[in-house]
């Protein structure tokens, strides 16, 4: 499961083609004003895109060279040196980093008809298993010092159910989870439009979650699944408030926090405090018990997605 880019490729091919306007235009020669937004947004984007946005602002500034209807790159060989150097290494660097983005997100063996992602939560660890039943949306955005957001739910209404609009979903949220400054609340709000513009009568039962980089878990309800806590008491659910599903009722204005005892935290459709989730949660890895919680009583077919986050203990006074 990958995580969002920053900048899609529209807006990084405008940005770099007014980035040469506005150089041309302002009579700026130097090579740094000529490369620097270019390559800023390509390593922003995904390798692929990043290689087409340095091609495309070498065409720019060679046009410049070439066309010189307004004073544009300098045309020295030691300026058009640096703008391709600079320019080849922005794939570099964006594959650089989605490599160590891929590296936090680990694909980890499982049944064929599930899919287990390992990563960071905080002071832990988290599971994410996907089924891909018709109408599930599931989406983990690894942040910053190990910090977590996760959104799971169900699509319903036969439009809002289609793929292409639960993978439109998936990549919304993954957008907004990486915004500096955002929220859960204003995540779920994003959603709650995007759902009303893609179909009016369909709705998303959803849960979000974020875990700081110190380990706090922070829930957000909105008609989704409730969390299962288990610590070394027992096992019982959270019973987190619920503000309704997206796109029929207004969101949430603020968040629930897990239970501070609470060393293995537990989201499914299957959730709940019946014996299936009592063994899912005392399974030793996050990996197999997020397996488990995909499989309902009764039932051999598996219902994602789930989630299950593990917390170490509190470190010793």
């Amino acid at each position: 499961m990958r995580n969002g880019v920053l900048v899609s490729t529209r807006t990084a091919l405008a940005g770099a083609t007014g980035n040469a306007l506005v150089m041309g235009v302002a009579e700026v020669s130097t090579p740094l004003g000529w490369v620097l937004l270019p390559g800023l947004l390509g390593v922003s984007t995904r390798p692929r895109v990043a290689a087409l946005i340095s091609a495309w602002a070498a065409v720019l500034l060679a046009a410049s060279v070439v066309v010189p209807v307004v004073p544009g790159h300098r045309a020295e060989p030691w300026a058009l040196g640096v703008s391709v150097a600079s320019l080849a290494a922005v794939p570099l660097l964006a594959w650089a980093r989605r490599r160590r983005e891929d590296r936090a997100v680990a694909r980890v063996p499982a049944p064929r008809d599930v899919a287990v992602f390992t990563m960071p939560a905080g002071t832990g660890r988290a599971a994410l298993a996907v089924c891909r039943a018709p109408g599930e949306v599931a989406a983990a955005v690894p942040l910053r010092r190990g910090g977590l957001r996760v959104l799971l739910g169900m699509a319903h209404g036969a439009t809002l159910a289609r793929p292409e609009h639960t993978r439109a979903l998936e990549s919304a949220f993954r957008d907004e989870a990486l915004r500096g400054g955002g929220s859960l609340p204003g995540i779920a709000g994003a959603l709650d439009d995007l759902v009303r513009d893609i179909a009016p009568g369909g709705y998303l039962a959803a849960t979000l979650v974020e875990v700081s980089p110190e380990g706090r878990v922070t829930l957000l309800r909105c008609g989704g699944p409730d969390a299962t806590a288990h610590a070394g008491d027992g096992t019982r659910p959270v019973g987190l408030p619920d503000a309704g599903p997206l796109g029929l009722t207004g969101t949430a204005t603020s968040v629930a926090e897990a239970p501070a005892r609470a060393r293995r935290l537990a989201l499914a459709p299957a959730a709940g405090p019946h014996r299936p989730t009592e063994e899912a949660l005392r399974a030793p890895r996050a990996a197999d018990a997020v397996v488990a919680l995909t499989r309902r009583p009764g039932d051999r077919r598996r219902t994602g997605p789930a989630l299950v986050v593990d917390l170490p203990p509190d470190p010793p006074a």
